[in-house]
């Protein structure tokens, strides 16, 4: 069904410019694969730092001293790419948002008192490229 879509639309527009032309699909760019990755990334800590918190919290497990080297190497590589605020926030994010008692912080803007989304990673990749211009690491 969708190539018949693209066949209709290729001979509307080789009837307008009574000429033959070629559609081709667009390629994602950079900044959307630069999403999808930092969406996957922060869903994937989160993951694994609520776990290693509920093995903790529900059997008595503590998993954390075994990982803290690998929070260590995401902390560095967080180094590498963030500046100090967008840095902030991810581990905001990451690791004070979301309380063990069930509760969920959030963010207000200190000027006006409106609440800044944050319930998600694309939330957050919102607010780190308004700081992406701050280079204060």
């Amino acid at each position: 069904m969708k190539e018949d879509s693209i066949r209709k639309i290729q001979k509307s527009i080789e009837d307008i410019l009574g000429t033959k032309s070629g559609l081709s699909q667009k390629r994602p760019i950079v900044k959307y694969k630069n999403k999808e990755l930092f969406n996957s990334i922060l869903t994937n800590i989160s993951h694994v730092n609520s776990r290693s918190m509920g093995l903790k919290h529900d059997y008595k497990i503590d998993f954390m001293e075994y990982d803290d080297i690998f929070f260590n190497i995401i902390e560095s590589l967080l180094n590498l790419h963030f500046n100090k605020d967008q840095k902030s926030i991810i581990e905001w994010y990451l690791y004070d948002k979301f309380l063990p008692t069930g509760e969920i912080l959030i963010l207000t803007n200190q000027n006006t008192g409106e609440e800044i989304p944050s319930d998600t990673p694309d939330d957050i990749w919102e607010l780190i490229l308004d700081y992406e211009k701050k280079d204060n690491k």
